[in-house]
């Protein structure tokens, strides 16, 4: 009777709906604010993608070179992007924005079909207000594509287990996703860990040798390697690129720095952030979780999910040691322990009190509060640590939507040239060919162009090459360097 009295109540009725419906809004709000008001710069690395992905060519896909082959799908994405919106914070951060998006929704199912529905909708929440989301879906490099492709591939490799009545268009979405994620370095380790599992798990090994439609199969494997033949020709013209995909370091000279930055990345909670990335990318409440979901995994021993994540970690675990920069790729197993965590602490309430309806509902306040606080300090975090973390906030560079608002309040001048140093120059001549600002902006290195010019715009850090008084100063909010571009006008 009292079950009955509480399935009644409309709050606890639609609870589902009402959290799906917040999940999905917070995730959007917080993925815009992230991309383009937070932190609203670019770091090297961006700008170094941006770069590599303006100058590719897909009519050379057969011949392109090894720092183009890396990230080849999400570079693709970047390239599309930059096409339509030019050298800009959107343009450069649009793919990660969608592909952090699409991710989350794909956590959220994956978790539902591995897990009870109270489990997956505390555990996405969880991982997407973590660090370590947030930072990669808002940066315009290819971390984001590491978590949407794991995601992806195990849902699909999830639907074929279920034998849905769409297994066999998984089955194809399956062999995509597979020769997708065989362009990201250490993403291969998770396809054997599948493998791996459907060899020795007595169900997963019998859907495959028995069930499954030999023509799909067949189909799928022809689909896998023709996604990957840029990929195979690029290995044979230099073999380096596969040392790079497995994870293989060129020298294992520098082991002490390598374990001084895992310690950075993971468990130094007394010195955070040092780089471009908030360390240690999960707090230390996330952490214990996790500890706990590592526990569960080992006394969990039979299931499919269990193999998977096992062999899994077995595999990843060594190379992540020998390359620490590589955090994203260790997102989706974290929060696939993180869920297990929760299910176990949620299962374990419930057993003391297996009759008492009042004390399962009433057990969901710490757990709210367990849950609400896990997300507020997550935010908290990367909005603290974005904003006064010096090392954090100095590693990215927020010239380039300064540069651009000044251009727009310039559209009436035909002719601008733009001053920087040698070693941004490519970066603003990739700017200058995608912008529409100006009807001729021209990039140079050098200072004497200021006095040819009608409107010249040079970057503070040459300032000191040009004995002119500049008509502006553009500024940005720092207390150190902030005069970042000089307006000169000769008329």
């Amino acid at each position: 009777m009292v079950r009955q009295k509480i399935n009644k109540i409309a709050f606890y009725r639609f609870r589902y709906p009402m959290a799906y419906t917040v999940f999905a809004v917070a995730l959007a709000s917080m993925l815009i604010i992230a991309g383009f008001y937070l932190p609203g710069g670019l770091t090297q690395s961006e700008i170094d993608s941006a770069l590599i992905s303006d100058d590719l060519s897909p009519a050379q896909l057969f011949s392109l070179k090894p720092d183009e082959l890396i990230y080849l799908p999400y570079r693709l994405l970047q390239a599309a992007s930059i096409s339509l919106f030019g050298i800009s914070l959107i343009g450069i951060k649009l793919p990660s924005i969608i592909l952090g998006f699409l991710s989350a929704l794909g956590i959220l199912y994956l978790l539902n079909l591995w897990y009870r529905r109270n489990v997956a909708i505390i555990a996405a929440l969880v991982a997407v207000t973590t660090n370590q989301f947030l930072l990669a879906s808002q940066a315009g490099v290819a971390g984001v594509a590491y978590i949407f492709l794991t995601t992806m591939t195990l849902i699909a490799a999830s639907m074929i287990a279920r034998k849905s009545a769409y297994a066999k268009s998984w089955i194809l979405a399956g062999a995509a996703l597979a020769g997708i994620s065989m362009y990201m370095p250490l993403n291969v380790y998770m396809l054997l860990a599948l493998g791996l599992t459907a060899l020795i798990h007595p169900h997963a090994r019998h859907l495959l040798f028995k069930k499954s439609a030999k023509p799909i199969v067949g189909f799928a494997s022809i689909l896998f390697a023709v996604i990957i033949s840029p990929l195979i020709i690029g290995v044979i013209n230099d073999p380096g690129v596969l040392r790079t995909l497995l994870g293989i370091p060129k020298d294992f000279s520098n082991i002490g720095g390598t374990a001084q930055d895992l310690l950075h990345n993971y468990i130094q909670f007394h010195s955070p952030a040092t780089s471009e990335v908030i360390t240690p990318v999960y707090g230390l409440t996330v952490v214990l979780l996790l500890l706990l979901g590592v526990y569960r995994l080992i006394s969990a021993k039979y299931t499919t999910k269990s193999y998977i994540l096992s062999f899994w970690l077995v595999l990843l675990v060594p190379l992540v040691c020998l390359n620490p920069s590589f955090v994203s790729i260790t997102f989706v197993p974290v929060v696939l322990l993180i869920a297990l965590a929760i299910e176990y602490l949620i299962r374990s309430w419930y057993r003391l009190f297996p009759r008492n309806p009042y004390a399962r509902v009433f057990g969901l306040i710490p757990l709210a509060v367990l849950v609400v606080g896990l997300v507020i300090s997550n935010v908290d975090r990367y909005v603290y640590g974005l904003h006064y973390e010096r090392t954090v906030y100095a590693s990215y560079d927020f010239d380039l939507p300064l540069l651009s608002k000044k251009l727009r309040s310039l559209k009436d001048d035909k002719t601008v040239v733009l001053v920087v140093e040698d070693k941004r120059r490519p970066f603003y001549e990739s700017f200058a060919r995608h912008q529409d600002m100006i009807e001729k902006l021209s990039v140079t290195s050098d200072p004497s162009a200021v006095a040819s010019s009608p409107v010249a715009i040079v970057a503070g850090s040459m300032k000191s090459q040009v004995e002119k008084l500049p008509s502006e100063i553009v500024v940005m909010r720092t207390a150190e360097d902030a005069d970042r571009f000089y307006l000169y006008k000769n008329r």
